[in-house]
């Protein structure tokens, strides 16, 4: 027995020294197979599980309401649009003293223009300037004046001792006489091809300044400043044969005393045999005399009077 005994422990002794040897084998067996799988895993795969794990969770999208939770649900303000920056005014020119443009008016047109370069936009000032180098007989100057004031104030035109300045100028020499036909072409509104037209049937004006006018008065873009009463009067005028009904029309409705001139001369009786007298355009008679009669009416008819301040509208 004690034989055996002694095996059994011996044996018994021996198990544990035998085990620790494969403990180590496995415990490096598994550390091989970690580092295999890290060696072998996928670069862009851990990158995307990396990233995926840094994105943090959005918020679900509220669910739709009802229309019972719309009508409870209070209304959103109104948005306002930013203010836009204000614009600041633009400040009045300068305007000279009615006393000083009398004492500039008093010695000449050099001390007006020393005035207007003072006052540039001063209409008054270049309004004197213009009559004074018109008087002067600096034609020229007057002119180039002329064309700056109707430019800043387009109601100078209307002027009468400029207007009369300009038919004197076109019925001068030719160089001046053009720019002056040129400035009524261009630079006076409906008021220029008035001029023009007052040129063309004024028998003071020689033939070639009236034909020149003419000319400017069929331009396109003196018809389009041109008024209808001065458009249907230039078309009588041009008018070689008898009028048609349209024409006749037009000038029943448009025209003025300009068209009325041409109307009249064709209602009155010509010689057409040797005792016999009788109307030139016989067979639209009857439209030239009612035509003649509606022209008499609006030319007689006196404009309306404005209403007193306390009755004007707002």
């Amino acid at each position: 027995m004690s034989g055996s005994g002694s095996q059994v422990d011996e044996s018994g002794l021996n198990r544990p020294r035998a085990a620790a040897p494969l403990a180590v084998l496995g415990l490096l067996a598994a550390t091989g197979l970690i580092c295999g799988a890290v060696a072998l895993r996928d670069p862009a795969a851990v990158t995307a599980l990396e990233r995926g794990a840094g994105v943090t969770r959005r918020p679900a999208a509220p669910a739709a309401m009802s229309s019972g939770d719309r009508a409870r649900a209070p209304a959103p303000e109104p948005t306002t649009a930013p203010a836009e920056p204000e614009v600041p005014a633009k400040a009045e020119p300068a305007r000279a003293q009615p006393a000083e443009i009398e004492g500039a008016q008093a010695a000449g047109s050099a001390a007006l223009d020393a005035l207007a370069q003072r006052y540039p936009e001063d209409p008054a000032v270049l309004r004197a300037l213009a009559l004074a180098q018109a008087r002067e007989k600096a034609v020229a100057a007057a002119l180039l004046t002329t064309k700056r004031l109707f430019e800043l104030a387009p109601e100078e035109t209307a002027n009468d001792e400029l207007r009369q300045f300009l038919l004197r100028t076109a019925n001068g020499v030719p160089d001046v006489a053009l720019t002056a036909l040129d400035l009524m072409a261009k630079h006076m509104g409906s008021r220029g091809p008035d001029l023009l037209y007052e040129v063309v049937t004024a028998p003071k004006f020689g033939d070639w300044i009236r034909d020149n006018a003419s000319r400017l008065l069929l331009d396109s873009s003196v018809r389009q400043l041109a008024t209808p009463a001065l458009l249907i009067a230039d078309d009588l005028r041009r008018t070689t044969e008898c009028p048609t009904k349209a024409l006749i029309a037009r000038a029943r409705d448009e025209g003025d005393i300009r068209s009325l001139h041409y109307i009249k001369s064709l209602l009155t009786p010509q010689r057409c045999g040797r005792f016999r007298r009788c109307l030139k355009c016989g067979p639209v008679t009857k439209e030239l005399r009612a035509a003649a009669s509606v022209i008499e009416k609006r030319k007689n008819e006196k404009p309306a009077a404005a209403p007193p301040a306390s009755s004007a509208a707002p």
